[in-house]
C-alpha cells in the first residue's frame, strides 16, 4: 500500500501558489453581484516626476502684487485758488490785454462824466427818473473795453487751447468753470464798484451846475440798484457771446456791432426793442422803460438767460482737440 504523498509544493499552476504570489482573485459565484475593481498597483503617493493622476489642475503660482509707485504729488488735488489766479494771469496774458485792462476804467469814467454833462438845461434834470437816465445810458455804453478784456479771456480759451494745458493738470469742467466764474464776478464787481463811485462823484456836480436840485442823495439806495443790476445785465451779455463764439476776434466783432445795433434799435423803436433788450430790468429799475409792466423785463430776461443756459450747455460738450 502506497503511503500518502507528504504536504508540499505541488507542480506549478495547478490550485498551489507559489511563496510571495498575489492571491488568484476568486471566481465570482452565479448571481453574486460584481466585486469592487482593486485599485491599480501605481494609486497611492504620487512619485516624484509621475504624470499627476486623478489630481484638479492647479493655476502657476502668481508673482506677489507690487505697488505702482506715485510720484509725490500726483494725487494731490489742484487748490481752487490756484486754478482762479491761473484764469486771472490769462487775463492779463498778452500786451493788448494789459492795455485794454489800463484804458478800461478809464473810458468807464470818461463817459460817464461825459453823459452826465452833456445837458445844459435844468429842466433835464428836474426829476429824479431825469437825474437817474444818465447813469443808466452810461453802464449800457461806458463798459465796452472792460466786456472786450472778458471776451478775449473766454472766447480766446477755445481759440488758442489755452484751457487744454489747465484741464490736464485738473481734468474737472466744473471746477475749471467756477475758477472763470469767479473771475467774471471780480470783473462785475470791480465794474460795478466804478461805475458806482464816478456817478456819486459826477452826477451832484453835473445836476447842480445847471441849477437844478440834486434829489439823488436821498435815494442812494436806487442809484446803487441801478449801477449794480446795470453792470451785471450788460456783462452777462458780453459773457453770452464769448462762450457762444469759441473765436476771440470773432467774438469781438460780434460784440462791437451789436452793441451800436442795439443802441440805434432802442432808439428807433424803444417799444418793440424792449421784449428784447438785455437791460430791461434796468430801464424798469430806472424809470425810463418805453413800456409799463413787467411784460418786457420777464421776456427779455428768460430770453438771455435761455441763450446764456446754452452757451453754457455748448461750451461743456466743447471738444478740447
Amino acid at each position: 500500500m502506497t503511503p500518502p504523498a507528504p504536504p508540499g509544493p505541488g507542480p506549478q499552476g495547478w490550485g498551489r501558489q507559489q511563496a510571495g504570489a498575489a492571491p488568484a482573485a476568486p471566481h465570482p459565484q452565479p448571481g453574486a453581484p460584481p466585486s469592487p475593481a482593486a485599485p491599480p498597483a501605481w494609486a497611492g503617493p504620487q512619485a516624484p516626476g509621475a504624470p499627476a493622476a486623478h489630481q484638479p489642475l492647479q493655476a502657476p503660482p502668481q508673482p506677489p502684487h507690487q505697488p505702482v509707485a506715485v510720484p509725490p504729488g500726483a494725487s494731490r488735488r489742484t487748490p481752487f485758488l490756484t486754478l482762479v489766479l491761473v484764469e486771472l494771469r490769462k487775463l492779463t496774458g498778452t500786451l493788448s490785454d494789459r492795455i485794454l485792462l489800463a484804458l478800461a476804467p478809464v473810458a468807464l469814467v470818461a463817459v460817464t462824466v461825459l453823459i452826465h454833462n452833456t445837458t445844459d438845461y435844468a429842466s433835464s434834470y428836474a426829476s429824479a427818473a431825469g437825474q437817474i437816465s444818465p447813469t443808466f445810458y452810461a453802464v449800457r455804453v461806458g463798459h465796452v473795453l472792460l466786456h472786450a478784456v472778458l471776451i478775449k479771456l473766454i472766447a480766446g480759451e477755445w481759440q488758442h487751447r489755452s484751457a487744454q494745458p489747465t484741464l490736464l493738470v485738473q481734468p474737472s469742467r466744473a471746477r475749471y468753470f467756477l475758477a472763470q466764474a469767479t473771475v467774471v464776478l471780480m470783473l462785475w464787481l470791480l465794474a460795478a464798484g466804478l461805475q458806482l463811485v464816478t456817478t456819486l462823484l459826477v452826477a451832484p456836480g453835473a445836476v447842480t451846475g445847471v441849477g437844478a436840485t440834486y434829489l439823488l442823495g436821498y435815494r442812494p439806495g436806487w442809484v446803487v440798484g441801478v449801477c449794480v443790476l446795470g453792470s451785471l445785465l450788460t456783462i452777462l451779455v458780453a459773457l453770452t457771446v464769448a462762450m457762444l463764439v469759441p473765436n476771440a476776434a470773432g467774438a469781438l466783432a460780434i460784440y462791437f456791432v451789436a452793441v451800436p445795433v442795439m443802441l440805434t434799435i432802442s432808439g428807433l423803436a424803444p417799444e418793440v426793442f424792449a421784449w428784447v433788450d438785455p437791460s430791461s430790468a434796468t430801464a424798469a429799475l430806472a424809470t425810463v422803460a418805453p413800456v409799463e409792466g413787467p411784460g418786457p423785463v420777464i421776456v427779455s430776461l428768460l430770453l438771455w438767460a435761455g441763450l446764456l443756459g446754452l452757451a453754457g450747455y455748448r461750451v461743456a460738450r466743447r471738444d478740447l482737440a
